[in-house]
């Protein structure tokens, strides 16, 4: 018996103090990869702390389990929806805390904290050279 609560106290601190992410979750059945390997689609934009987003304004992130993503975006310009896409591999870095994005042809990728991972919510963070914050939070269905 008491083993059984030696063993449950050691479990209970060992989840509590495992979180990588700022915004949970703190425990997860399933593994980090399988949580960001999916179909991702922009939810907001912020600016530190200040809402961008636009409707006309449209992300959708392909994250593989084979180490590739494609990105398409579609922005109004001039009136008129622009469409972009791009593909490349990702990797996580910084001990699974960051995601880095290279697109193909490209020699430096981009990179982006992980703020929150949930099965069906990503947010991530890039901090520019002024320190300006962008956070972009996605969901997926």
């Amino acid at each position: 018996m008491k083993y059984l609560a030696l063993l449950s106290l050691l479990a209970t601190f060992a989840l509590s103090s495992c979180n990588k992410y700022s915004e949970g979750p703190n425990f997860s059945l399933l593994t980090r990869k399988a949580r960001i390997t999916n179909d991702w689609v922009l939810e907001s934009y912020t600016k530190d702390g200040t809402d961008l987003y636009d409707a006309t304004y449209e992300m959708n992130l392909s994250i593989e389990k084979d180490g590739t993503y494609s990105k398409s975006v579609i922005t109004p310009n001039l009136g008129q929806l622009q469409s972009t896409t791009s593909h490349g591999t990702w990797e996580f870095t910084e001990s699974q805390a960051s995601i880095s994005l290279l697109e193909d042809g490209m020699l430096l990728g981009e990179s982006y904290e992980i703020i929150m991972l949930k099965n069906n919510e990503l947010k991530l963070r890039q901090t520019d050279f002024n320190n300006s914050d962008y956070d972009w939070k996605f969901y997926s269905n």
